[in-house]
């Protein structure tokens, strides 16, 4: 699961995904993928900045109806983030226009 990450990196995605279970949320960290959820926790800007820190994420998949335009588009900037999902987004159209143009392909679903 770790051999391509430095052990800084691993450490590190270690300690966000030790805060992201503690949040309520929950990742998969294998092989094959690397995905990370807080789907089912509205979580606030400090908290979900967290996430950039992230090395090698594929995937994730947020409610984001308490995070900011600016952290969002932190997050969809994240190297290699190939996905971001949010759900009950407090976004206007513009504005899902303008994060799908920082990086990650987003979605947007509803609960």
């Amino acid at each position: 699961m770790t051999n391509h990450l430095s052990p800084a990196s691993a450490e590190m995605n270690e300690r966000i995904l030790a805060r992201v279970e503690a949040l309520g949320g929950g990742f998969v960290w294998d092989a094959e993928v690397f995905a990370v959820t807080l789907m089912d926790v509205a979580i606030i800007d400090t908290e979900a900045k967290a996430l950039v820190g992230l090395v090698g994420v594929q995937q994730i998949a947020m409610d984001c109806s308490k995070t900011s335009l600016a952290t969002l588009c932190e997050i969809a900037a994240i190297p290699g983030l190939q996905s971001l999902v949010l759900c009950n987004p407090t976004l206007e159209e513009d504005e899902v226009k303008l994060l799908s143009a920082v990086g990650a392909e987003v979605e947007v679903v509803e609960e």
